[in-house]
């Protein structure tokens, strides 16, 4: 399992990449700040226009020793085929050229007052890398609580990486370990298409106000087509089902054994990845308290990237505030 600082092209080195300047600078901060999921994720193009064609291996081929001058059977594993699809993020930001010609600095201006619709934009995508789904929403892809939404003991299906934290109501939480890479867990952006958040600047247009008054604007468009797949399931795990309400009682859930748990479920299947485990603020918060307690060996307190972070195993834990405090239980398949 590899972690933060190895060589994968993440989806913030490609925001980074994409222009020169202040502006461009300025939306590759906005979107780390809210979204920690930018920093780790790995993005592939579509092999298919705007879908995403994987195939899973699901089943070894059968061997079988042979004597000399005896021949063996033929064999061959088995495959499913996913499809996975993108969805097209979009929204325009505009301001009145006469109050942003007045700051000075225009565009630095024109940032600034995109910066909701942005982080909006962010919480979105963020959301739905978690809990999007097609049946709910056709025009967006979906995510991981989707596809790991059952428990399951048989140790070939995804549902035996979803482990039961306990809770039977809907007040509970999920801990992901997600590796990310190639032959893992990726996002997707349409074939021939620019990867990520694309900025488009509209420049001065006319608008009109709510009396069909027209006045001049600055406006910007910002787009960002976006999927995901998951190429590897036995290498990502979830732990569902932990109850919030129960942290501070008598009886929570045993956060460290079920991640020594999930830990292992994908140990094998993850090395050739970059593993990161996601929470939210609420978990993140018991952990630190659990890391500080020197009896917990298998949690500390590590710098990444040059941040102190809590870390299990050597696996860094970050926080992802999309992820809810409110879902449902997570049954048996």
């Amino acid at each position: 399992m590899a972690t933060v600082g190895n060589t994968y092209l993440t989806l913030k080195d490609k925001f980074a990449q994409k222009e020169n300047g202040k502006i461009a600078t300025t939306i590759v901060d906005l979107l780390a700040q809210s979204n920690v999921l930018i920093e780790d994720a790995v993005v592939r193009e579509c092999n298919e226009g705007s879908t995403h064609k994987t195939t899973v291996r699901n089943g070894l081929p059968e061997v079988e020793f042979r004597k000399f001058y005896q021949g063996v059977s033929a064999s061959k594993g088995e495959y499913t085929q996913i499809t996975d699809t993108t969805g097209m993020l979009e929204v325009y930001s505009q301001v009145d050229k006469s109050l942003a010609d007045l700051e000075g600095d225009t565009d630095q201006f024109r940032m600034n007052e995109a910066q909701a619709f942005l982080e909006s934009m962010n919480n979105t995508v963020q959301e739905n890398i978690f809990y999007g789904s097609k049946a709910t929403n056709p025009a967006g892809f979906d995510g991981l609580s989707v596809r790991y939404n059952k428990i399951s003991t048989d140790k070939n299906s995804i549902g035996y990486r979803v482990l039961d934290g306990g809770g039977t109501g809907n007040k509970n939480t999920s801990i992901w370990f997600i590796t990310w890479g190639d032959l893992h867990t990726h996002l997707l952006y349409p074939k021939g298409s620019q990867m990520g958040l694309i900025h488009e600047n509209k420049g001065a247009q006319t608008a009109t106000d709510a009396n069909g008054n027209m006045f001049e604007v600055y406006r910007d468009h910002f787009k960002w087509d976006i999927g995901m797949t998951v190429r590897d399931f036995r290498s990502t795990a979830r732990i569902a089902n932990i109850d919030v309400t129960a942290l501070d009682g008598s009886s929570p859930a045993d956060l460290i054994k079920l991640m020594i748990q999930a830990y292992h479920r994908i140990k094998r299947f993850a090395k050739t990845g970059n593993t990161v485990i996601y929470c939210n603020e609420t978990i993140e918060t018991y952990l630190h308290f659990q890391a500080i307690n020197k009896a917990n060996v298998n949690l500390s307190i590590e710098n990444f990237a040059g941040k102190p972070i809590v870390s299990f195993l050597g696996i860094p834990v970050k926080c992802a505030d999309q992820l809810r405090n409110d879902e449902k239980r997570v049954v048996s398949a």
